[in-house]
């Protein structure tokens, strides 16, 4: 689990699951924001189930920051309250995003998965895997 402040709230991510699929293995985490009673999942393709900058930016950018219809039928965003403090605090949580995403990038590449394999093969951009 890890947790990141911010607009006087604490996000916490956890893992709770691995799956593993023909194209690998897809982690599954839980999204709580403190003081709100909506958690949400979030499904991510990848090897390493750790709760790392990746995973903080992708919750953060795709539970709090887009808005998607999905987000305020099942995700974070259906609490009204939590959509009203979102709107307050969102350049605080538009700079969290910017450090998680520096953070993020001073982190070792990620292996890739036999989806990105796949993937990289069917647009004939197999020397690309030659970096992999």
């Amino acid at each position: 689990m890890r947790e990141v402040k911010v607009g006087g709230r604490s996000v916490a991510v956890t893992h709770i699951k691995t799956e593993p699929t023909e194209y690998g293995d897809i982690q599954r985490y839980r999204v709580d924001v403190s003081g709100f009673d909506s958690p949400t999942r979030i499904a991510i393709l990848r090897t390493d189930s750790t709760v790392d900058a990746r995973v903080l930016a992708a919750v953060v950018d795709s539970e709090l920051l887009l808005g998607y219809d999905g987000s305020e039928e099942s995700g974070l965003l259906r609490d009204p309250a939590l959509r009203e403090w979102r709107d307050e605090h969102r350049d605080e949580i538009k700079e969290l995003l910017q450090q998680l995403h520096r953070e993020a990038d001073a982190l070792p590449p990620e292996p890739m998965t036999e989806g990105e394999r796949i993937l990289l093969r069917a647009f004939d951009m197999e020397g690309s895997l030659d970096d992999a």
